[in-house]
């Protein structure tokens, strides 16, 4: 009795002409055309919806006279109450920014006592003089000060690997010269 074949079944198309929950590589090229077409048409649609920039400004302008119509029926006692808290607001925040720059001005100056650089002066940790002095002396103590001023605090006495190479070293337009750092290098022959 011959087998039979039963053909390989299309999977289910939404109202939109493509399979919901397969994934695009696998649809027919039909398939893919009008799952795009959807999806483009669903962010044209949402685009569109959106305010352009006359409609903005018109309901900027109605905010504006909505608060302003509310503060004109506000009492003098809640308008002045509304006025304290907004300069209570104000006020917090120049606190706030004068505390940060004052700890600011404390880390760049324990920074530059130590001889460290701005980078280094960044990295500083601690909100009391003591605490940034003793964060400043563990860096330097690891790294370093920094030689005069220049970002690459680091760098001192320190050999590369490799030898010396670049516009730190010095001029080697002779063979003499050459030879002058062989033989201190690697001593007299």
């Amino acid at each position: 009795m011959p087998e039979e074949t039963t053909p390989p079944t299309s999977p289910a198309v939404n109202e939109h002409g493509y399979p919901d929950n397969t994934p695009t590589a696998e649809m027919s090229p039909e398939h893919q055309v009008a799952y795009w077409k959807h999806h483009a048409r669903k962010h044209e649609q949402r685009a569109n919806g959106a305010p352009d920039a006359a409609e903005i400004e018109r309901l900027r302008a109605a905010d504006a006279e909505l608060a302003d119509r509310k503060k004109a029926e506000m009492s003098d006692s809640d308008r002045l109450q509304a006025e304290k808290a907004a300069s209570d607001d104000a006020r917090t925040a120049a606190e706030r920014e004068r505390d940060e720059a004052r700890a600011e001005l404390l880390r760049v100056r324990v920074a530059a006592d130590k001889g460290l650089t701005v980078d280094q002066a960044a990295r500083l940790r601690g909100s009391t003089k003591e605490e940034l002095e003793a964060d400043a002396d563990e860096l330097v103590k690891l790294f370093g000060p920094a030689p005069d001023g220049s970002r690459e605090a680091t760098r001192g006495a320190q050999q590369r690997s490799g030898g010396a190479r670049g516009s730190d070293v010095g001029s080697t337009s002779s063979v003499a010269s050459g030879a002058e750092r062989y033989r201190e290098k690697h001593g007299k022959n």
